[in-house]
């Protein structure tokens, strides 16, 4: 069985690798910048390379492709290789808006091919070892959740200002957004949003706002909330963590830039022996990765690999992928219906008379 990559930006690597690592081959990489294609492939050592992605398709004897194009091209593409029938994995989000999921949500049933999406940060170690400790009812009932995305003002995407996100709606949160939501959805359930509240601190003119707080209620009264800043100290800084509260403890959880795992409870310090054991099983695994594939977490993903392998396991009968379509589109709902509040918040900017 061979894939296809469409798309051959940063993120585009850490597919190759999942892929790889699940044991399927990578024959094809596809970006409309020829340029970037054969840069993609040669670098890669995938066998060939194009940028029409219809020709790609009609001369490729695909099972899969990977969709690694700006969102806004999410459904073009995926609606396209679902038509062919071949199987889909995007990356988040799964679309922009949910005229465009409802749209690949139709493709999808007519189509012999099966998607998934790229939920990386809820299959990143310490969130999987926190799923199956709230399983195991470690911090008894979950009744809220905090989640926060920390960069510094120099964050990549948010400075260059000719940056696709910077058009989407809610702008640089636009593309942010769905990480949170799919925390949030994952543990909390079907989301509410109560308030959004922006601001703007740093000095880009291009973002409107570079600080955001959400408030989200779920069933039974359990709030969560969001914190996304572009304003936090220090040089290519990015802290992403989450919080969750229990009523028999709490769990923090280290996403980025260091993945670790700490559960609270009354009456037990956090250098408790579960926690040291849990951090050494994350540890353990990341030298693992480092030792025995020489690959780090810049181009190795393991949340991928995941995602990747239930799928592949999913088409061949053994039983759901871990991101089904029916997530990817209650993620967008609720990442849309925010990014509309922010979009209403923003000055509007009027010509001079």
């Amino acid at each position: 069985m061979d894939v296809g990559i469409v798309g051959c930006g940063a993120i585009s690597g850490i597919h190759v690798n999942a892929w790889r690592d699940v044991g399927i081959s990578v024959a094809a990489a596809c970006d409309l910048n020829e340029k970037a294609a054969i840069e993609f492939a040669e670098g890669w050592n995938i066998p060939a390379h194009y940028t029409s992605f219809s020709e790609m398709l009609k001369k490729e004897n695909l099972f899969a492709v990977s969709v690694c194009v700006p969102p806004v091209f999410h459904a073009d593409v995926a609606v396209e290789a679902l038509k062919s029938g071949c199987n889909v994995v995007v990356e988040k989000p799964f679309t922009v808006n949910t005229g465009e999921a409802e749209r690949l949500l139709g493709a999808l049933k007519k189509s012999s091919g099966k998607l998934t999406i790229i939920h990386s940060q809820l299959y990143e170690h310490s969130i999987f070892h926190a799923m199956q400790r709230v399983k195991a009812g470690d911090i008894g009932e979950v009744i809220g959740m905090d989640v926060g995305l920390l960069h510094s003002n120099d964050e990549a995407m948010a400075t260059d200002k000719n940056h696709w996100c910077h058009k989407l709606s809610g702008g640089r949160f636009g593309e942010n957004l769905p990480h949170p939501i799919y925390l949030l959805q994952a543990f909390l359930g079907k989301l509410e949003i109560k308030d959004v509240l922006t601001d703007k601190l740093g000095s880009h003119p291009w973002m409107k706002f570079d600080e955001l707080r959400v408030i989200l209620e779920a069933e039974k009264s359990r709030f969560g909330t969001i914190h996304i800043s572009f304003n936090a100290p220090g040089h290519d800084r990015t802290d992403v963590h989450v919080n969750i509260y229990g009523t028999g403890g709490t769990i923090h959880a280290g996403i980025y830039p260091v993945s670790s795992l700490v559960v609270s409870k009354p009456g037990r310090g956090i250098m408790h022996f579960d926690n040291m054991i849990h951090q050494a099983k994350i540890w353990g695994a990341y030298l693992g990765n480092i030792l025995t594939k020489g690959k780090g977490p810049r181009n190795y993903s393991v949340s991928h690999v995941r995602i990747i392998r239930s799928f592949v396991e999913s088409l061949n009968g053994n039983g759901k992928p871990l991101v089904t379509p029916e997530m990817g589109y209650e993620n967008v709902q609720v990442v849309e219906q925010i990014c509309k509040q922010i979009d209403a918040a923003a000055p509007k900017i009027t010509s001079a008379p």
